[in-house]
């Protein structure tokens, strides 16, 4: 009774399973291992796997003797190549080898075999997506940002962005300068609510409304003003974001500085001469969510060697958590502290230093979204 009822497990089992003896030849094979062969069984026994399929039944045959010597199983074990029956037609196996034992002798061994390769036409399909789709995020994501920082005289300019996901997404921070004159230009940096397409969507028409706008004002207040229109007329869902908005204008060795922010985490100074880190401006509202605004514009000067740094919360917020201390946040303390040891270096290393230090805080595993701005006033030569 328990042997028939062992031979109908064989025989109906989900899976190949085949016995083999001493010399790796067929004893006995249930009928998905038939099928897997492409052969019936008569074909089979008695014959070794590298007799059958010279290519794959030779690699099998070196598992299945390690496995006959050793008296060890092993498992899992992922085979790909052709059938002898079927010429072409590439396949992958997972299997398992276990030895059969007599009176405490190894007399053969029992093969566990599953065709995995649907799974691993799958697989391969799903990561060729998301390789396509990594790559069309970046090229998207490089289209919304400035291609590279402008030449402008008497300022050192330099920028970073760093996406929050180790697979490229198209994210809501971004920034851009924009030339008025000579003379002038503003700088904005912003981040939009969302990734995906949708922010893309947003980070798109914020970006080009401002541009517009800065060719009728250059008041950095109006501009928001007028993206904030924009926004609203769109009535997208959750089409909100936070922007700060800095005209600079060139004054002798001196850059004059009209500040705004919508929402967004304020611009920050450093001064040359002593060090000291301070904020410019007062927070207002965030745009996107309502008509009536509240912005305020505020002045600063930057003297030769000063520096202006405009950033997302993606640094400030960036979050740690351990078992310790539970969530810290990278916070603005962390950041000033980093500026103020930075000021004899140039823009490009203060937003290297910003990028290297917030991903580092997180242990290399960013959460959100990054940009960085930053300008140094220099003498003009």
């Amino acid at each position: 009774m328990l042997g028939a009822q062992l031979d109908a497990v064989i025989e109906s089992a989900p899976f190949g399973i085949g016995l083999f003896d001493r010399q790796l030849r067929h004893v006995r094979v249930n009928p998905l291992l038939e099928e897997m062969n492409g052969l019936p069984a008569a074909e089979l026994l008695g014959r070794t796997p590298a007799e059958l399929h010279p290519q794959v039944g030779l690699e099998a045959e070196v598992l299945y003797r390690e496995v006959v010597e050793s008296g060890k199983p092993r498992r899992d074990v992922v085979l790909t190549g052709e059938l002898g029956s079927r010429p072409g037609d590439v396949r992958h196996w997972n299997a398992s080898f276990f030895p059969v034992r007599h009176a405490g002798e190894v007399i053969g061994l029992c093969v566990v075999v599953a065709d995995v390769t649907v799974e691993r036409q799958l697989a391969e399909a799903l990561a060729a997506s998301e390789e396509r789709h990594r790559l069309l995020a970046e090229d998207l994501q490089s289209s919304l940002l400035p291609p590279a920082m402008p030449k402008l005289p008497g300022v050192d300019l330099a920028a970073v962005y760093q996406p929050g996901t180790a697979v490229a997404a198209v994210g809501g921070d971004f920034y851009d300068v924009i030339e008025l004159d000579d003379s002038a230009w503003l700088m904005v940096i912003g981040d939009v609510q969302g990734k995906g397409p949708i922010a893309a969507s947003l980070t798109a028409a914020a970006r080009y409304a401002i541009r517009t706008a800065a060719v009728a004002t250059s008041e950095p207040a109006a501009i928001l003003r007028t993206l904030n229109e924009v926004l609203l007329h769109r009535g997208a869902p959750d089409g909100t974001c936070t922007i700060a908005c800095v005209l600079a204008e060139r004054v002798g060795h001196r850059i004059l500085l009209q500040s705004t922010s919508a929402g967004h985490p304020l611009p920050l100074v450093l001064r040359a001469a002593s060090g000291v880190v301070e904020q410019v401006g007062s927070p207002g509202t965030l745009l996107g969510a309502l008509a009536d605004i509240r912005l305020t514009v505020s002045s600063a000067t930057l003297e030769v060697g000063d520096v202006l740094v405009l950033y997302t919360d993606g640094a400030t917020e960036a979050r740690y958590r351990s078992a310790q201390a539970g969530v810290q946040l990278f916070g603005e303390e962390r950041l000033c502290s980093l500026l103020a040891a930075a000021r004899d270096v140039d823009s490009a290393q203060i937003a290297a230093r910003i990028a290297d230090a917030v991903l580092r805080f997180q242990a290399g595993r960013p959460a959100d979204d990054l940009a960085v701005l930053v300008l140094r006033a220099t003498d003009g030569r």
